[in-house]
């Protein structure tokens, strides 16, 4: 995960993989959830389901949808937490 100071601001600036949608800066609950799998090492990566099947054409039909709310989020980062991506920077993201 790649930590910088926006060249606009100069905030803590975070860059996502593609697939991250931002939500509306009115949108709270989402925001929190959006900090919670980052904290937790799931900064939007590609996730795939546990175990290898036939039924998977593309590696793309084995992906893992996102959770919508923290308490998803919750079970979701303890049942991937082997697809975490490890990293130091859970300090400087405060």
């Amino acid at each position: 995960m790649k930590i910088n100071k926006c060249p606009i601001c100069s905030n803590q600036m975070i860059f996502l993989n593609h697939k991250f949608r931002p939500p509306k800066k009115t949108e709270k609950k989402k925001w929190e959830l959006v900090k919670f799998l980052i904290f937790n090492g799931f900064p939007f990566q590609h996730i795939y389901k546990n175990g290898k099947s036939d039924c998977f054409k593309t590696e793309a039909d084995n992906y893992v949808a996102y959770p919508k709310n923290l308490h998803e989020a919750k079970e979701f980062v303890i049942k991937y937490k082997d697809q975490k991506i490890k990293t130091n920077h859970s300090k400087e993201l405060s």
